[in-house]
């Protein structure tokens, strides 16, 4: 049930419209004998003097078609009147009576034809107070007429004001209450007391292929509503429900603009990269495929490819639903393993038309700098141990060199109505974000429209939506991989502080040793566009009663560009100097096809209601990408990007072009059955049988069912009459589902084609013989790859006390993810020199847990409303039957940790396991001690531990929203336990070694005053770290202000929010959230940090107009 005291700005803009309403009424209607027309015909059809009256005057005519024949002919003999005096004539010729309402006047037949009722003005007025069941205030209580959509809410304090036809009945109604009528009579003053609805909870949640109160659920779905989404600088759908849902993780791969997230729900179930949950928009299940492929390395290594979610503007978004366990998400079948992501966006209502403008601007800076030597501590360093020589003549703290303050715009206009038949949305955005680190930004304009019309006496509906968008990033020379050179990040962590940033002229200064970052900034380029266009077509139609027809068509398609480049240069330790030029573009093309029926009905008197759902579904995903590359400019005057000409080496070798090109298909037929009896009892199943194309011909097709229930305990006698106790449902369910995550024509044998030396034989003798194309086989075909299966279990319950001012739920949970598919790259056959082989193992992954949300809200007085909640989850996560000894993953980089890993899969251990030496010290020469484990005296591989895993144990997120009068402020919490991380950086940039060759340390290195000036940072325990954090991630201050009186305006609203403003953790790291991508052979990595791009720290300045 929602919340009774809805956040202030919603209140505040129900509010505004109620006054605009209530000056509309009290002085802006006019009586019929006030306004005066002008007709030149004499005669004319009902329709006709309708139309005219309707220009000529703010007065509309409703009426019903069965008594008002439109092409009724009237004789006129004015030429000029007021309304009245024509209404009076055409009552006399045609027996229609009128009634006017404000601008409204209603025609209808009279029974027995009488001037006296020819029409009539209503000018009834009443007002009161709207109380709950305690006789407390209910401000943003609705309140109608019945039968027409003439209305007002409550003020903040309960009060309501209505001008009303006499003889009306009123209906009070609020969410979590049930709906009251209350006749008028001849009473002025009407006071109103609504009772909670304590039977059900009346919130819709959008579930798969459908809507379902929340009441009548069985399965376990997370929701979250605009209202309470994070705020701040959000520029993807995973950002706005951070720490908002129990059992759901998200962790960006760092703080650069746009950059991707990672999304668990109730833990990972697979070991290969990529494997997330299915995102849904609007009905329309998207590939999620990688808009762009990601950069090249061209000295820095390469770095992943944005968001592909970023063409969504997070203003749009009305709700979103997640679907956790198996009997929600069966429903999507081979694509709900991994949990599924219903978003939905705004639409239109019946209401009058609203204009809306909103826009922040906001500033943000670093949250944090690593502490490093300064120069006179570097210089104290150098004299006493290093070379004198790298001491240089001034002061420079790097990393202020590369950040930045940045700054950003965002802009939305958005325009919807509608009537009782259909509606309407629009809107536009612009986005401008400026990234904390030089040469880094995300530009998006965004354009989107919707509407719904129903026909046929609402038997026929039909809806459009529309989304295109074109997004730019710009990213700097960042990689996720930084090799021996290093990228900008790091190069500013370890640059000599003694050594200046620019000469004179402005050129970066050329460093004696090590890259200045700044030259790295002022030589590369790296930029993607994407263009993208979402639209779907939705028709539905009413056979019988209770029975539907639904048509879901839609298509998907984006088109992305990536641009990365060197420039010439001199820096040894950076590749090309002749400067290198590479262009990628990514085609994604996704067609939907769905359609299905749905039958609701009742029997045995209405207590046994039945919703029996059958679809079919088709779905196309083709994907292409293509490259090339140039060398060797000959000029510095002219980028290469926007002139390829100027480079002059296209040498096969290195710069063959390349691309690669899939297309897989998937048909479906699903089907649900909903039944319950007395809305105490309930059951679902479902089932659903995918085909897909990426799979062999013996194991195409995957069958995924789900059974799941609930019973209402609290419509028990046992428990009904209970004044406390206001709701208690318990819920179980079982079910299947599958993963069809994979790479393309994994299944079939793979063969390659290379002309390059070594690639084939020469035909004929002699040196100088031609060489014939080199075939290899690559990969050995498999027919039999299955589907991952993940089976789970759910038990939980729902609570609310005392009218659901107190409320909750439990989940428990066992997901356990089986046939795990990967590919083995090495001994796959002794016979056919083939280095990869896909197949399904006995492996398991288990993911168990217990999830707990609570919630309370209460008016602490009229003026002050309070609500406060939070979630945690406990996961335990663990790897059985691995038929080898350890899966390893997890690379790390830098000078002297090439093809180094510390990640691993093991039997008995988490995902995300850290399988290391254990770093227990340092001798008395100063050098490291590990912990032998086997006792044989030698450090070995044998001797490797457990040294924790990245994936948290404990996910949580709190949060609280007051509003006092106009003003409202929300605070959000979350965080992380648990979980360990590797400090890439720290092992192989921050050590003793470095320091004496002469670069720059973290200060932390001189911890140890006895460790040797040689001792190596050997890979171990010692840089892994706790990676425990919470976090303010976002505080809202909001105000109101009051419209009354200005006609044109409906809703003024300010606001400051600061995001990111506080961390609490142990982690010596930019950012205790990481998730840098070192994933190897195809195998996920968890919980490692490499030069991630840092954290911003925010404030944003807010304005939201609406008209």
């Amino acid at each position: 049930m929602l919340s009774r005291y809805f956040l202030s700005g919603f209140v505040v803009q129900m509010l505004i419209f109620n006054f605009v309403l209530a000056v509309n009424v009290n002085g802006q209607f006019k009586s019929i004998n006030e306004v005066r027309v002008k007709i030149d015909k004499e005669v004319l059809t009902l329709q006709q003097f309708f139309s005219l009256v309707q220009k000529q005057t703010p007065f509309q005519f409703s009426y019903d078609q069965k008594d008002v024949d439109r092409s009724t002919l009237v004789y006129l003999e004015k030429t000029d009147g007021t309304v009245e005096d024509y209404l009076t004539d055409v009552s006399r010729q045609t027996a229609i009576g009128f009634r006017q309402l404000n601008h409204s006047i209603n025609a209808k037949k009279l029974e027995k034809p009488n001037l006296t009722e020819a029409f009539e003005i209503a000018d009834i007025a009443v007002r009161g107070i709207v109380r709950d069941d305690r006789g407390e205030a209910l401000p943003g209580a609705t309140v109608t007429v019945e039968g027409t959509t003439r209305g007002t809410v409550t003020d903040i304090d309960g009060r309501y004001s209505l001008e009303v036809p006499e003889g009306s009945v009123l209906v009070v109604s609020f969410i979590g209450y049930k709906p009251l009528r209350v006749p008028i009579g001849n009473r002025s003053e009407i006071n109103i007391t609504l009772e909670p609805d304590e039977s059900s909870l009346q919130e819709v949640v959008v579930v798969g292929y459908g809507l379902q109160k929340k009441a009548d659920l069985t399965g376990s779905i997370g929701s979250l509503k605009e209202e309470a989404f994070n705020k701040g600088v959000i520029v993807s759908p995973e950002q706005l429900l951070q720490g908002k849902i129990a059992g759901v993780n998200v962790t960006a791969s760092s703080g650069e603009p746009g950059a991707a997230s990672r999304m668990t729900i109730r833990g990972p179930g697979s070991v290969r990269t990529g494997s997330g949950p299915l995102f849904v928009v609007d009905g329309v299940a998207l590939d999620n495929a990688a808009t762009t492929i990601g950069a090249p390395d061209l000295g820095v290594s390469g770095s992943a490819p944005a968001n592909p979610l970023n063409f969504l503007n997070p203003s749009d978004i009305l709700s979103i639903d997640v679907l956790k366990d198996a009997s929600a998400t069966a429903i999507y079948g081979s694509r709900g393993a991994n949990g599924v992501v219903l978003i939905t966006t705004k639409k239109g209502d019946a209401s009058d038309p609203k204009l809306n403008y909103s826009s922040g601007f906001a500033v943000s800076n670093v949250t944090k700098t690593i502490d490093v030597l300064n120069a006179q501590q570097f210089r104290d360093f150098t004299n006493q141990y290093g070379d004198t020589k790298n001491i240089g003549p001034t002061d420079t703290f790097w990393q202020d060199q590369i950040f930045r303050t940045g700054f950003t715009q965002d802009h939305n206009i958005s325009y919807g109505g509608g009537t009782k038949n259909g509606n309407f949305f629009a809107s536009l955005s612009a986005l401008d974000q400026e990234g904390i680190v030089l040469n880094s930004s995300m530009k998006r304009y965004t354009a989107r429209m919707n509407m719904a019309q129903r026909f046929v006496n609402d038997r026929l509906s039909f809806g459009i939506n529309l989304t295109t968008s074109h997004t730019r990033n710009d990213s700097p020379p960042i990689g996720d991989n930084a090799g021996v050179g290093g990228d900008a990040l790091s190069n500013a962590l370890t640059a000599n502080p003694t050594y200046p940033t620019r000469n004179p002229d402005g050129s970066a200064y050329l460093f004696p040793e090590g890259i200045n970052p700044l030259m790295m900034m002022d030589l590369f380029t790296d930029f993607s566009k994407v263009n993208r266009v979402l639209g779907n077509i939705e028709v539905g139609f009413e056979i019988l009663k209770g029975l539907e027809y639904r048509l879901n068509v839609a298509v998907d398609n984006s088109t992305g560009t990536r641009i990365s480049q060197i420039g010439r240069h001199s820096v040894q330790r950076l590749p090309h100097p002749g400067g290198r030029l590479q262009d990628a573009t990514t085609e994604n093309g996704n067609f939907l096809t769905e359609s299905f029926l749905n039958y609701g009905f009742t029997l045995g008197e209405g207590k046994h209601s039945f919703s029996i759902l059958g679809g079919y579904s088709y779905q196309k995903f083709n994907n292409a990408f293509r490259f090339w590359s140039i060398n060797n400019f000959a000029t510095t005057e002219i980028e290469a990007y926007r002139n390829p000409g100027i480079g002059s080496d296209l040498s096969i070798g290195i710069n063959r072009p390349g691309g690669g090109a899939s297309v897989n298909e998937l048909q479906s037929y699903f089907s649900r059955i909903n039944y319950n009896f007395v809305e105490k009892y309930y059951l679902t199943a479902t089932m659903r049988a995918d085909g897909s194309s990426r799979f062999g011909g013996n194991n195409r097709y995957g069958y995924f069912p789900s059974f799941s229930a609930a019973w209402q305990l609290s419509s028990e006698g046992f428990l009904s009459g209970s004044s406390t106790l206001s709701n208690l449902r318990l819920r179980a369910g079982w079910g299947r589902t599958g993963n069809q995550d994979i790479p393309s024509y994994i299944t079939q044998q793979q063969l390659t084609v290379n002309t390059g030396p070594g690639s084939g034989y020469a035909l004929t003798p002699g040196a100088n013989s031609p060489v014939s194309p080199g075939i290899n086989f690559v990969r050995l075909q498999n027919p039999d790859i299955k589907w991952e299966v993940s089976t789970q279990t759910n038990i939980g319950f729902d609570f609310g006390f005392f009218g659901e001012e107190l409320y909750g739920t439990v989940d428990v949970f066992r997901k356990v993810s089986s046939d795990i598919l990967w590919e083995t790259q090495t001994g796959v056959d002794p016979i056919v020199a083939t280095s990869s082989f896909w197949s399904n193992y006995p492996m398991e992954i288990e993911n168990s847990g217990i999830e707990l949300a609570l919630g309370y809200r209460k008016n602490i007085s009229n003026e002050l409303r309070l609500d406060v909640g939070g979630n945690i989850s406990f996961l335990r996560n663990n790897v059985t039957n691995l038929p080898v000894t350890i899966l390893r993953t997890g690379g790390i980089s830098g000078p002297g940790l090439s093809g180094v890993q510390v990640n691993g899969f093991l039997n008995n251990y988490p995902v995300g396991t850290f399988w290391v030496h254990e770093w227990i010290g340092l001798n008395e020469a100063g050098l490291n001690r590990f912990r032998d484990v086997d006792g044989d005296g030698l450090i070995t591989d044998a001797d490797f531990v457990n040294g924790g895993s990245g994936l948290p144990r404990t996910i949580f997120g709190f949060y609280t929203s007051a509003n006092y009068k106009r003003f409202d402020l929300t605070v959000n919490f979350n965080g992380v336990s648990g979980n360990r991380i590797y400090w890439n950086d720290e092992n192989a940039y921050f050590n003793l070694p470095r320091l004496v060759a002469g670069n720059n340390v973290a200060t932390r290195v001189l911890d140890f005053p006895e460790e040797a000036r040689t001792n190596s940072a050997s890979p171990s325990t010692r840089f892994i770290h706790d990676g425990s954090f919470l976090r303010l991630n976002n505080a809202s201050l909001g105000y109101n202000f009051k419209t009354t009186g200005i006609d044109w305006l409906k809703n003024l609203r300010l606001t400051v929010t600061g995001q990111n403003l506080l961390t609490f953790t142990n982690y010596p790291g930019f950012d205790p959230e990481v998730d840098t991508p070192r994933s190897q052979g195809g195998f996920v990595s968890t919980g490692i940090d490499g030069t991630r791009y840092p954290t911003a720290r925010g404030i944003v300045f807010g304005l939201n107009v609406t008209f």
